[in-house]
């Protein structure tokens, strides 16, 4: 499928009603709800080594502080986004989004870009190459870290200005 946005925003803020829209075609509505559902499945799998940067390593140095640590925060994290999985299936077709439910799709579009960067073995600096074979998840990459950009730009709207008391 082709991944373009046909709008120049995937998100306008309407701060009057403390809400954020979502300019997204049908097209793309549909792929973060699938992408949705395929996160969920790698996450509950559990065992994909495309999830360890989910998961960053608190003590690199000391793998036995590790267990702990990640037994502790590992089901919190799976938990939140698992919740945050659910938010962005339950909002793909809605008109607008709150707050809360922006940062789910923040933390699924996150976590997503992670996973598909992982994958590919890509850094930010490399250069898109149309022809390579892996170029339609180059491309998922890049949607999604627009994407990612674009509702980033849209939640800080929202944060209370540091200079004013």
């Amino acid at each position: 499928g082709r991944l373009m946005l046909s709008q120049r925003q995937a998100f306008r803020n309407r701060p009057r009603q403390g809400l954020i829209e979502i300019c997204l075609g049908d097209h793309d509505r549909l792929l973060i709800a699938d992408l949705a559902g395929q996160f969920r499945s790698l996450l509950s799998e559990g065992d994909d080594a495309a999830l360890q940067r989910l998961y960053p390593t608190a003590y690199p140095d000391h793998p036995e502080h590790n267990v702990e640590y990640g037994q502790l925060v590992h089901d919190d994290l799976l938990r939140g986004r698992l919740e945050a999985i659910e938010v962005v299936e339950a909002t793909a077709q809605e008109p607008s989004l709150s707050l809360d439910q922006l940062n789910a799709w923040i933390t699924v579009v996150s976590g997503l870009r992670l996973v598909v960067g992982t994958r590919l073995d890509v850094s930010e600096q490399d250069e898109f190459d149309p022809e390579a074979e892996d170029a339609p998840m180059q491309s998922l990459l890049w949607w999604l870290a627009m994407l990612l950009d674009e509702a980033v730009t849209a939640a800080s709207h929202y944060l209370p200005d540091p200079l004013t008391p």
